[in-house]
């Protein structure tokens, strides 16, 4: 057994600089109009920026990262529109987010192309042990037809290996935890679970002799972030088994969902905590992390209403209905921002993981209830080791592809010449 270390100052004679990490984050059902903009972005001509100043309310967890965040406009997803296949805008939102492709439409088959989280995957992967990670609250659907014709699939992934074939994605963040350091150990039933539980000491107690040699060769700084490394992991354990335990004692072992039950808010958490641990650690370097799958009717109860988030988003100027999916809006960027907080904290010498990073939070719908995909609501966060200008609003031409964005990131991330669905050029100016 072995335990994966933080980046630490005594490496850098082995390395060229810090690793840049490319994570995109999605969430369904577009935004509510109003509430996402900048004010200061009225009137602003197309292909100009405007310095962030106070975010707007459903931006406003964002705040204390505005200095590392850039609000991009005007982008747009024209392989999500029908074209001529009919409804089914929730399925071509999801599936095209990544790939810029026109899904396939015809009895829950599925033809579509590669996603640029995979792109960066297949050029980057053999840099790390994973390749690429791919996560989110909900689980995948590989099969029948969930939105007016679309195979379940498109609603499901976000990541595609090939035109045929989603890339695997977990919603169990203990499971997460298992594969990326545990050598894949999965807990068993209950019963063999609290067994193994008992003769298995903690992954820090398997390498504490490792370690203390280790420790013999690092420096103050080095010591001092290995201490901070190692208590983080113990915490995160901790939480993971306890949030494992609830998984259990709640079902039986018959009945076992696929996904563990509780808030689907603190699965999103753990997810993001174990992701920002895999980065850290540079299991991988590449990842996505859905909020939901798209078209999702989960109920948000605790912000005040029982009814579906995608029953709300068609609220048709309800007043009432529109406050509440502002409010889920802010929500979701809520969590967004705990994934930013992660990334902020976990340090790589003198920088945050942040700062080598290229964080993309968005959706494949612009206003849920239009069913729009022009103006999509677009978020850049990170550094991307010095390449990015962040701390900007800015607006773009109507109808350049998003897919111009991916094909930018995926140059800083040193894979170049590349075609990526409706692409038809390099995003300059971020």
């Amino acid at each position: 057994m072995c335990l994966s270390l933080p980046w630490l100052e005594a490496m850098t004679p082995a390395t060229d600089g810090a690793p840049k990490r490319l994570i995109y984050v999605y969430t369904p059902n577009g935004i509510v109009p109003g509430g996402w903009l900048p004010t200061e972005l009225e009137g602003l001509p197309e292909g100009q920026a405007s310095p962030l100043g106070e975010l707007p309310p459903i931006l406003s967890p964002l705040q204390a990262h505005a200095s590392s965040l850039q609000v991009l406009s005007g982008l747009t997803q024209d392989k999500a529109r029908a074209n001529g296949d009919g409804p089914g805008d929730h399925a071509r939102a999801s599936a095209t987010f990544l790939t810029g492709v026109q899904a396939l439409k015809t009895d829950g088959a599925v033809g579509l192309g590669i996603s640029a989280d995979q792109v960066a995957a297949a050029a980057l992967g053999a840099n790390t042990r994973f390749r690429s990670i791919q996560l989110g609250t909900d689980g995948g659907q590989l099969s029948g037809q969930c939105d007016s014709g679309y195979a379940c699939a498109y609603s499901s992934f976000i990541s595609w290996q090939t035109a045929t074939t989603p890339a695997g994605k977990e919603s169990d963040p203990a499971r997460v935890f298992d594969r990326l350091f545990r050598g894949g150990l999965s807990p068993g039933n209950a019963t063999q679970r609290m067994r193994t539980q008992a003769q298995r000491r903690s992954i820090l107690d398997f390498v504490r002799e490792d370690a203390r040699d280790l420790r013999r060769l690092l420096g103050h700084t080095d010591l001092h972030r290995l201490d901070e490394f190692e208590s983080g992991l113990r915490e995160l354990e901790r939480r993971l088994v306890n949030f494992e335990e609830l998984r259990v004692e709640s079902v039986s072992d018959e009945s076992r969902p696929s996904t563990a039950p509780g808030s689907p808010s603190e699965r999103f958490k753990l997810l993001a905590d174990v992701l920002v641990l895999a980065l850290q650690t540079d299991q991988t370097r590449v990842a996505t992390l859905m909020v939901a799958n798209e078209g999702s009717n989960r109920s948000y109860r605790d912000l005040g209403s029982t009814e579906g988030h995608h029953s709300l988003s068609h609220h048709q100027g309800d007043a009432g209905k529109v406050a509440v999916i502002g409010a889920i809006n802010r929500h979701h960027v809520e969590l967004f921002g705990h994934l930013l907080d992660g990334l902020a904290a976990a340090r790589e010498g003198d920088a945050r993981l942040l700062d080598s990073s290229f964080v993309v939070y968005g959706s494949g719908l612009g206003d849920g209830n239009t069913h729009s995909h022009h103006g999509l609501p677009i978020l850049l966060a990170g550094g991307g080791d010095g390449s990015l200008n962040p701390g900007r609003h800015v607006i773009w031409p109507a109808e350049t592809p998003l897919n111009n964005l991916h094909l930018a990131l995926l140059e800083r991330m040193g894979v170049q010449d590349v075609e990526l669905g409706d692409a038809t050029g390099v995003l300059a100016g971020i």
